[in-house]
């Protein structure tokens, strides 16, 4: 008897220490995104008074979006899952509405010459196509497996990795890293996803396969990223888009 109740104390304990890490990757994350972008911002990047204002709704959802991603680890950290499944309905709403902004932004950009600089307007087309492609592709089976916790919170850490390649964009000097940007910024969010693995070595003594899926998926992202930019279609589209 008193065994068990030592079994079930240390699994307890060990799930207490799992969800905490999910809280503190999930600020890890918020801090890259809201620093990464605000910077931009301190750093005289952007003029607030002439960006147009579907960036600003896409900027707020986006923020949105990652708030409640904290929040959500919060809450299953506290064991609040009751509240943290009715969220779960929210974030589903903020990610469907998240897609079509970014398409329309990405393409907005383009057609009114706001690419970023280190960007030639196909590689920003195609970056912003293989995020969302990248995000869905880890978010969708995340959701699906909303009951099976220990693959859950592992993809959607995952599916919001491979969303935040534009706030390391932000973060990196860009312009100076010339063509080894990209890997750059994959390198970045493939750290992030090696934390993960280490945590699960560590508590675990095995590297959880979601994780593997996740790292796939964000390695074929950014190789994928200049191979899409050179693809007739993609430099068609750029160029009919142009200003």
């Amino acid at each position: 008897m008193h065994s068990r109740l030592e079994s079930s104390m240390a699994r307890s304990a060990a799930r207490t220490n799992d969800q905490a890490f999910f809280v503190f990757m999930a600020l890890a994350i918020a801090v890259t995104v809201i620093g990464g972008f605000g910077s931009w911002a301190l750093r005289g990047n952007v003029d607030v008074a002439t960006v147009p204002y579907w960036v600003h709704v896409h900027g707020a959802v986006f923020v949105a979006w990652t708030l409640l991603f904290v929040a959500q680890a919060l809450l299953a950290h506290r064991g609040t899952i009751a509240l943290h499944r009715r969220l779960g309905w929210t974030a589903t709403g903020l990610a469907a509405a998240m897609v079509p902004l970014g398409v329309v932004t990405a393409v907005m950009a383009v057609r009114l010459g706001r690419v970023p600089s280190f960007f030639t307007p196909e590689i920003f087309l195609s970056l912003s196509a293989l995020e969302l492609i990248a995000f869905l592709a880890l978010l969708v089976p995340a959701l699906r497996l909303r009951r099976i916790t220990d693959w859950h919170k592992r993809l959607m850490l995952c599916a919001m990795i491979a969303l935040i390649g534009p706030a390391f964009g932000r973060v990196l000097p860009m312009d100076l890293l010339g063509q080894m940007a990209g890997p750059a910024v994959m390198g970045s969010q493939l750290v992030y996803v090696a934390i993960g693995m280490a945590h699960d070595l560590i508590t675990r003594r095995r590297v959880h396969p979601a994780y593997a899926i996740g790292a796939a998926v964000i390695v074929v992202e950014g190789v994928g990223v200049p191979l899409l930019a050179g693809t007739p279609p993609l430099m068609a589209l750029a160029a009919a888009l142009a200003p």
